[in-house]
């Protein structure tokens, strides 16, 4: 996978992960219930004081996890920007400086035989002019 592929992969399982409902809804579901007699009451406090910390763990994990895949993104994406910053200066190289066409088909030529990342290397192809 070429950076641009790689970078398209994490945007799209992001997506999925942004996606799937882990909101936390429930934080404020109140315990208390008209009318309740016994001594159950106690136990449904626990239990829905349960579920808002797991609710709260579940929604703080995902947010965490999809700041790291942002995280991840980024420093792919930086890999890109660096690598067509160290390779630009082969644009304006000049191999032939009696014929354009020719020189541009030099260029295009250089830039093709380098060893680059295939999206680092689409992109500067799309520059020669």
């Amino acid at each position: 996978m070429n950076y641009k592929e790689r970078i398209a992969a994490l945007n799209t399982f992001k997506t999925a992960i942004t996606e799937g409902d882990t909101t936390d809804s429930v934080s404020g579901v109140s315990t208390d219930v008209s009318g309740w007699e016994g001594n159950a009451d106690s136990k449904f406090d626990d239990y829905v004081l349960t579920i808002k910390a797991d609710c709260a763990d579940i929604s703080a994990k995902k947010a965490s996890f999809l700041s790291e895949v942002d995280g991840r993104i980024s420093q792919i994406q930086a890999m890109f920007d660096l690598d067509v910053a160290l390779n630009s200066w082969r644009l304006g190289m000049v191999y032939d400086s009696k014929d354009s066409a020719n020189n541009k088909a030099l260029v295009y030529d250089s830039i093709s035989q380098a060893d680059l990342d295939s999206s680092v290397r689409d992109y500067l192809l799309g520059m020669v002019y």
